[in-house]
């Protein structure tokens, strides 16, 4: 093959999987700000509709390890296509179930959809890194870094713009955007080259896909419902202890099916290399600080004080040093190798998630927030995609990489779901704190105490309606409930002479007003306590990142 027809194939292939990638990620997050709607729309509750995303992420994890031994038997480009096929048919459905107005049938869709997104990350991953030789799979690898990266965190903001420029009844439209960048895949897909291993390919490992499906979906769904805020009373639930069960029970049958296997769907012999451990546990570790960046757009508009869902420009601040990260990544793997890489990225998550914790939520300001971002986007570039799939790559044998690319997907899946409900009870903690510190500094009615009790024993509506407030709305929701509280208040004293609660009450809402700056620095620093807790854990975790990383040998042998 000449140089420029295999220059054209290389070109033509980073289309088509970066384009993939780029729609894959982007489907992950674009649900997130429409459940409220969706959930509207089919007149469904807050707990039934957190499934059109937890049956997604089920599906997903189990459709990664399937796909990508798929990839590797039967050839990367053809089970893509498939993939992608899969996802489009899902979409479309999706689409569907807005015109039918059907949650049940938008539950199938998703699994559909998910079926397929599952094989699209881990099997351009692979395509893209064995299309290029050792000395630029670093460089190759950094585009897919980024592009997942920017497409990650920008998906909630786009599919708020979706819904406000399509309308809340016609969420379908968030679907339906994937079909025709599913098409341009398509048609471009049908002129690449097979890209697969030449041996013969062997029987299916039905067996071992089944238990492996049972003990990834049950570990998962285990793993999301569990809180670790209440983390004895949630394991009895259940839906925790049964599933938690149900993936104890697999592993040890999933390990001696393995075993005897003729062609593994897993290779056991990767939890045998201590490298492949190691890289494993990084990407791991590399989905639970992702989990710590999701949160930064609700910091920023605290910080900001900014209304609620106002602020997208700061994940878009973020997407932009994790999109510059990622390429720069790729070229110091292909220079100084991956170590190094890694060592810089946990150091850049460290400096930034610190920074964020004791400057920013101390000192809340637009330069001190940006500072944070840069630093925390930069370190995301440095380590999310590139160095884990790079080690990966280099690893496993060539006959491998796509199944390898996926266990290392899955990973990375099981430590979002792992920190997403670990990392929350930060904030949950500091909203409990909440309402007592801001009745500690609310005036007080001399005449007759201090009727103004939003402590320790709060009535359920009023701990909601502190719930739904942020910082711009706080002021307003304590004047409400003081009005609300004097006025019941004031049907005590109506025929008490000694009192003129009239004036009282018109000197009390006074006073609330000159307390309006107080009320609202307390209720931002509260509660940026408790994102400063979170960005802490944040750090720690990438610390142990770092850790790991020093026990990578510098120089590993690359496949070839």
């Amino acid at each position: 093959m000449s140089k420029s027809i295999k220059r054209n194939n290389t070109t033509l292939a980073m289309a088509v999987f970066l384009l993939g990638i780029f729609m894959g990620a982007l489907d992950s997050g674009i649900i997130s700000p429409a459940r409220g709607v969706i959930a509207g729309s089919l007149n469904i509750s807050e707990s039934a509709s957190i499934w059109m995303v937890t049956i997604y992420t089920l599906t997903y994890a189990v459709s990664m390890p399937i796909t990508g031994k798929l990839a590797d038997s039967l050839g990367r480009k053809k089970i893509y296509i498939a993939c992608i096929i899969i996802f489009t048919i899902g979409s479309l459905l999706c689409w569907l179930s807005d015109v039918f107005n059907n949650y049940n049938f938008l539950l199938i869709s998703r699994v559909i959809q998910a079926l397929g997104g599952g094989g699209i990350m881990p099997i351009a991953t692979a395509y893209i890194g064995a299309s290029f030789p050792p000395e630029k799979r670093g460089s190759a690898l950094g585009f897919v870094g980024s592009i997942y990266g920017i497409a990650t965190v920008i998906g909630p903001t786009l599919g708020t713009a979706i819904l406000s420029l399509a309308g809340s009844n016609n969420w379908g439209y968030l679907f339906l955007i994937n079909v025709p960048i599913s098409l341009i895949i398509l048609f471009l897909a049908f002129r690449l080259e097979e890209n697969r291993n030449e041996s013969k390919s062997k029987k299916m490992d039905i067996l071992g896909a089944g238990v492996l499906s049972v003990l990834i979906a049950s570990l998962m769904y285990a793993l999301t419902n569990l809180q670790f805020h209440d983390f004895l009373t949630s394991i009895k639930s259940e839906h925790v202890w049964p599933f938690l069960a149900i993936a104890l029970v697999s592993l040890p049958l999933f390990i001696a099916i393995e075993k005897n296997a003729k062609d593994p769907i897993l290779n056991l012999k990767f939890f045998t290399n201590p490298q492949i451990v190691i890289t494993l546990a990084l990407s791991f570790l590399a989905g639970c600080g992702l989990m710590g960046t999701v949160f930064l757009p609700q910091f920023g508009e605290n910080v900001l004080r900014l209304k609620s869902g106002t602020g997208g420009y700061i994940v878009t601040l973020f997407a932009l040093f994790t999109g510059i990260g990622a390429p720069i990544g790729g070229k110091i793997i292909d220079r100084y190798g991956v170590k190094i890489l890694l060592l810089f990225g946990f150091s850049f998550t460290i400096s930034g998630s610190l920074y964020q914790s004791f400057v920013t939520a101390i000192y809340p300001s637009l330069s001190n927030l940006a500072i944070g971002i840069g630093l925390m986007g930069v370190g995301m570039g440095f380590t999310m995609g590139t160095p884990i799939n790079y080690l990966m790559m280099s690893l496993v044998k060539p006959s491998e990489i796509s199944i390898g690319q996926s266990t290392a997907s899955l990973f990375r899946s099981i430590g979002v779901a792992v920190s997403s409900n670990l990392l929350v009870n930060f904030i949950s903690q500091a909203g409990e704190k909440l309402p007592k510190a801001i009745n500690d500094i609310l005036p007080k009615i001399t005449d007759i105490g201090n009727p103004m009790t939003f402590g320790e024993t709060l009535p359920p509506e009023i701990i909601s309606k502190f719930q739904a407030a942020d910082v711009t709305t706080i002021y307003s929701t304590i004047k409400d409930l003081s009005n609300s509280i004097l006025s019941k208040l004031q049907s005590v004293y109506v025929n008490d002479p000694n009192v003129n609660f009239s004036e009282i009450k018109t000197q009390y809402m006074m006073s609330l007003e000159q307390s309006k700056s107080v009320i609202e620095n307390t209720y931002q620093l509260t509660l940026n306590k408790g994102y400063a807790n979170l960005f802490i854990a944040t750090a720690i975790i990438a610390l142990i990142g770092f850790i790991l990383s020093l026990f990578i040998k510098d120089r590993i042998k690359i496949t070839k």
